[in-house]
């Protein structure tokens, strides 16, 4: 199941408002230290009730992310462009607080990190951004690398070097072929 991740909200309608993209698109919601009652998120969360009754609440981001197949943060500049995101199976999101967005000791939890290019002003709010994310990575979901491909790499290679790599985000056929030459590589 894909799942968005909202980390410490501060805004009960911006969590509402994500309660609802999670009806649409057919995400579970998890939440990470609201600042708020979620009581207070339900008039902007419309028809979407049942996904503020049911979201998962965590003390941390570890937790909220540990049982996740693939998680793509988000940051006003980092990352590839969300267009250029290759989604996997059950590709969940990660989106950060509204003041101060995710830390980089967040974005390091990710298997990707994602920005949605703006004009002047590289922030947005939290739901927008949830919104174009969400819907950035709807039906578009592909065979991706796996955790062991992923763990793979990072035993294998610099730790650089790997994240370069998988922040290139690879299929699971081209991760085959790449641990494949790699291993004929350090073999010769």
């Amino acid at each position: 199941m894909r799942s968005v991740v909202v980390v410490e909200p501060e805004n009960p309608e911006n969590t509402g408002f994500i309660a609802r993209l999670c009806g649409n698109f057919d995400f579970s919601l998890r939440i990470v230290k609201p600042g708020f009652n979620l009581e207070e998120a339900r008039k902007t969360a419309s028809r979407a009730q049942e996904k503020l009754r049911e979201a998962r609440i965590y003390d941390t981001v570890e937790e909220a992310v540990e049982d996740l197949d693939y998680v793509v943060g988000t940051k006003p500049g980092k990352g590839v462009e969300v267009s250029k995101v290759e989604p996997r199976d059950n590709t969940s999101v990660m989106i950060g607080p509204e003041s101060s967005g995710l830390t980089n000791e967040q974005l390091e939890l990710c298997d990707a990190v994602t920005h949605i290019i703006t004009s002047e002003y590289a922030s947005l709010n939290q739901s927008h951004a949830a919104a174009i994310v969400m819907y950035e990575l709807r039906d578009r979901e592909s065979e991706g690398m796996t955790k062991g491909q992923k763990q793979k790499l990072e035993e294998t290679l610099p730790e650089t070097v790997a994240e370069t790599v998988i922040q290139g985000n690879p299929s699971r056929d081209k991760m085959d072929r790449i641990i494949g030459e790699l291993k004929e590589f350090l073999d010769s």
